[in-house]
């Protein structure tokens, strides 16, 4: 077994900061934080770190993605007392300086790195994943939409109608967030030349907490809509038809901690 990390589960398992103040600890932390690391607190602890693999791509896109996540994190957490004491431009620095420390961390004692020959990466990405995502994706729907015809104006009767009609579906059909982009591509290409590389001995999991990679939320509705709602379900089938294909398994950071727990107890 062998755990690939994408670069959604470094950068939410690097965002946490915290400080006292009389005697009140107070925190910051990406909303993903806690599963994303105790997926390497759990390696770290069972000795297992070379079974976390990381690539340089995925180091450096964490990297430039910290300071973003970092503003959004604080700006979603919302702690008018933190930034009141520190200033917001303070605390963005404070916080980014720490998760980065966080971020070599697991880099440098809770992963292995693993070289990738870019050249045949790109072959993979362009030749292979790139045209089975647009193959893939061309079929699915982003969220459960029933039509309500254009006469009907007002909001709430639409909202209506429209949970009326979900009940009666007869299938949601193949829920998917819509073509990757050429990031998430690229770590596809990379995580099956990692599965080859183990001349596929090796069950090879990405630990991710994006949708392009683990299995799909199933929601009602679009995101413009007061009434979206989500059912609870997952909709695995994109992520499915990847691992048939290339081999890798996209899958949640808890559900990994438990297959890990299983693996290695």
């Amino acid at each position: 077994m062998k755990i690939v990390i994408e670069t959604s589960m470094l950068v939410s398992a690097s965002i946490f900061w915290e400080y006292e103040d009389k005697g009140k600890r107070y925190s910051l932390k990406h909303k993903f934080y806690n599963k994303c690391m105790n997926l390497f607190s759990c390696a770290k602890n069972k000795c297992m770190e070379e079974h976390v693999i990381l690539t340089k791509t995925v180091e450096n896109e964490a990297k430039n993605a910290l300071n973003k996540a970092v503003k959004k994190t604080i700006r979603d957490s919302y702690v008018p007392n933190i930034i009141a004491r520190y200033g917001l431009m303070v605390l963005q620095h404070l916080v980014a300086n720490t998760s980065l420390d966080t971020l070599e961390y697991y880099v440098e004692e809770c992963s292995t790195r693993l070289p990738i020959n870019t050249k045949q990466r790109n072959t993979v990405k362009q030749n292979e994943i790139e045209p089975f995502m647009i193959r893939v994706t061309a079929g699915t729907l982003r969220y459960i939409q029933p039509e309500i015809p254009g006469l009907v104006k007002d909001p709430e009767l639409r909202d209506e109608l429209t949970r009326i009609i979900v009940k009666s579906l007869p299938s949601k059909g193949t829920i998917y967030k819509g073509m990757p982009g050429d990031k998430d591509l690229t770590i596809m290409a990379e995580a099956t030349m990692i599965y080859r590389k183990f001349h596929a001995q090796e069950t090879i999991y990405v630990a991710s907490v994006d949708n392009h990679f683990k299995p799909n939320p199933v929601q009602i509705g679009s995101y413009l809509s007061p009434s979206v709602t989500y059912t609870g379900e997952l909709d695995s089938t994109v992520r499915d038809e990847l691992a048939n294909k290339f081999g890798f398994i996209g899958e949640d950071p808890k559900e990994i901690i438990k297959l890990m727990e299983n693996e290695w107890k």
